[in-house]
């Protein structure tokens, strides 16, 4: 008994001992947390204990691993992290006699050409807005909380690219806590600098908690006194933005699976339509009855009629691609509407002048039947294209033996020489591909890798994780995921590496005959054609039935296997519909982000699940081969040419 006794107390010193490493090690974690919570006692305590255990981190230099990763992600160099209060940024804006930019706004960046103050740079500029052209597009900034992720990467499709997109979204922010990101500092600085064309905010999910008002009282959400604080600090965001050559959107919140949505998002949105009007430079587009209004549902019909489609995700507060995409929309028009105007201007420069259009074009996608996005030519001519997806169809140039599509790239072999190529995001070094021969090549969300004819595996792109640092053998395949990789070797065994969150990178100790990396699980069949899969499960998706399969792909958060019979089956998320897979005799399946493409025996693709930006609309005509991404899906055709669908990747240039 006093053996086991003792051994429970070394084992409960060492759990202690690492917890308060862990504390100490991510201290300015801790601070960060301790910082977001609700404004009132309990979080002074939090803060407190967060700050104590900061400083003995500091004293220690413990947590200088924590700083280090933060300094080169960026985390702490923001003005809204700056200056704490919105008083300060009024005081910048008020200071008499001020003749330069505030020190807080002033470390240099690429575009540095305002050397006046804040409220001097209007005059530098015409009062009227720019022209729009294909050398010209509108410099649109969208800024916001995590709802504004989604909307800005869809709006630049929803612009027929004529709009150069800017995403500037901070998780868990609000006008409520400057204290902790100060959004009118963040906003004045992005009016001196980058001096765009647009702004469109997008704020409100963390809005409704307690604030300090002006004269330091802790008000609650919702009152009288509340409602004024808010809309005071929205009127100052506005003001530090407004410019006679500027357009301020404002994005009224939809509504939300949450308690105080039904009360709160209607006295959010009436509030801020007050202050908006006050702007003639500002727009303020109501979503509430577009996503539904009260009470809440999940699906909701489509603005030019239809059955209801899934329009949030899970969480039932942030919109999914497809709620996302009627914001653009929403967003366009709006736009539109004031550049409109400068289209005879235009014509006798020979630009182009746009607008939306949604009286054509049926059944173009989920969600977003009619609706369309046109240039008139100075001629006349009105070109139109899905607002769902600009660029329907993509063709590298060139013959290829093989392509691989994923969440944010596309890698092919060339056929001439086997040597690879790559196009989409060249972020983290994912455009320093190796010269010389690979036997196959597959792209990833932050890395790509290929196998040698010697059998060994090579990364590149980004160093986090080590996800793009290969093991060293002989490999025969090679799969990846988000943000780990996993390769089979000649004797069945498979090494994965890379980010081991919720144990993706934790092979079993078994003999395997395949292997499929998803985004946050994988897959493998074992010799006798069983599907075993590890990682997460959140969804089912590492949960496969019974049976033999003679291949399995793994996806976002759903998996599908192909039987020897050449049906499909697939299992995990169902958000729309891509586990459902068409009746039909396949040869091949593969996942991508919430859709599933298989190959047909007769050659034809076909396509299922999510269809935003049509990435599960394969072009007719015969195909070799198939892989599907993120939002994009590719195909080998027997001529040797590569054909992408889906939403245009960044640049779209074949490295």
């Amino acid at each position: 008994m006093t053996r086991n006794t003792n051994m429970a107390r070394r084992i409960s010193l060492v759990v202690l001992l690492c917890l308060v490493s862990t504390a100490l090690l991510t201290s300015g974690k801790l601070v960060e947390i301790a910082e977001r919570q609700p404004l009132g006692e309990s979080r002074d305590r939090w803060v407190s204990m967060a700050e104590a255990v900061d400083r003995a981190a500091n004293f220690l230099s413990l947590n200088r691993p924590y700083d280090l990763i933060a300094d080169w992600r960026g985390v702490g160099q923001d003005v809204g992290e700056r200056l704490d209060t919105v008083g300060e940024v009024v005081e910048a804006l008020e200071d008499s006699g001020q003749d330069e930019i505030p020190p807080e706004l002033a470390e240099p960046t690429a575009v540095d050409r305002v050397d006046t103050a804040p409220t001097e740079v209007a005059a530098e500029f015409a009062a009227e807005f720019a022209v729009v052209s294909s050398d010209r597009p509108l410099r649109v900034h969208v800024a916001g909380d995590s709802q504004a992720d989604d909307v800005g990467h869809t709006l630049q499709d929803a612009s027929g690219g004529l709009f150069d997109v800017t995403v500037n979204s901070r998780n868990s922010t609000s006008l409520v806590r400057p204290d902790y990101f100060n959004w009118p500092a963040e906003l004045l600085k992005v009016s001196i600098r980058d001096d765009p064309d647009v702004v469109v905010l997008f704020l409100g999910a963390s809005e409704w908690q307690n604030m300090e008002a002006r004269d330091g009282s802790l008000v609650e959400p919702g009152t009288p006194e509340w409602l004024e604080e808010w809309s005071w600090r929205l009127s100052v965001a506005l003001d530090v933005l407004s410019a006679d050559h500027r357009l301020i959107v404002w994005v009224g919140l939809p509504p939300m699976r949450v308690a105080w949505s039904v009360a709160g998002v209607p006295a959010i949105n009436a509030a801020a339509a007050a202050v908006v009007a006050d702007f003639p430079q500002a727009a303020m587009i109501d979503i509430w009855d577009l996503f539904g209004g009260a009470p809440y549902a999940e699906k909701v019909a489509p603005p030019a009629g239809g059955s209801p489609v899934r329009v949030r995700m899970d969480d039932g507060i942030h919109l999914n691609r497809t709620g996302s995409s009627w914001v653009s929309h929403e967003v366009v028009k709006a736009v539109a509407a004031v550049w409109e105007g400068q289209c005879a201007a235009a014509a006798e420069d020979g630009a182009i002048c746009w607008r939306a259009r949604a009286d054509a074009g049926q059944g173009r996608g989920e969600g977003t039947e009619g609706e369309e996005t046109c240039a008139e030519l100075p001629d006349g001519e009105l070109v139109c294209w899905p607002t769902d997806r600009a660029a329907p169809l993509f063709r590298p140039p060139g013959k290829y033996e093989s392509v691989s599509a994923s969440w944010n790239q596309v890698c092919a072999l060339r056929a001439a020489d086997s040597t690879a190529t790559c196009w989409g995001d060249d972020l983290d070094g994912r455009g320093n591909i190796p010269g010389d021969a690979f036997e196959s090549v597959v792209a990833g969300a932050w890395h790509a890798c290929g196998i040698r004819p010697s059998g060994q595996v090579q990364c590149w792109g980004t160093p986090v994780a080590n996800m793009a640092v290969a093991p060293t053998g002989v490999y025969t395949e090679v799969t990846i995921g988000e943000r780990h990789s996993c390769a089979l070797k000649p004797d069945g065994r498979v090494d994965c590496w890379g980010d081991n969150e919720y144990n993706r990178s934790a092979v079993p100790d078994i003999e395997f005959a395949m292997v499929s990396a998803g985004r946050w699980h994988s897959c493998g069949l074992v010799p006798d054609l069983s599907a075993v899969c590890w990682g997460d499960d959140s969804y089912g998706q590492a949960d496969p039935p019974g049976g033999q399969f003679t291949s399995l792909s793994a996806g976002e958060i759903h998996t599908c296997g192909l039987r020897a019979d050449g049906t499909v089956e697939c299992w995990g998320a169902n958000l729309y519909g891509e586990t459902e897979a068409p009746d039909g005799e396949f040869v091949s399946v593969a996942t991508g982000e919430r859709h599933t493409c298989g190959l047909l025996a007769n050659g034809e693709a076909r396509c299922w699940g999510n269809n935003d930006h049509g990435r599960a609309e394969p072009p007719a005509g015969v195909f070799l081969s198939l892989d599907a991404g993120g939002n994009i899906s590719c195909g080998l055709r027997p001529d040797q040419s590569v054909e992408c669908w889906g939403r245009e990747l960044a640049g779209e240039t074949v490295r």
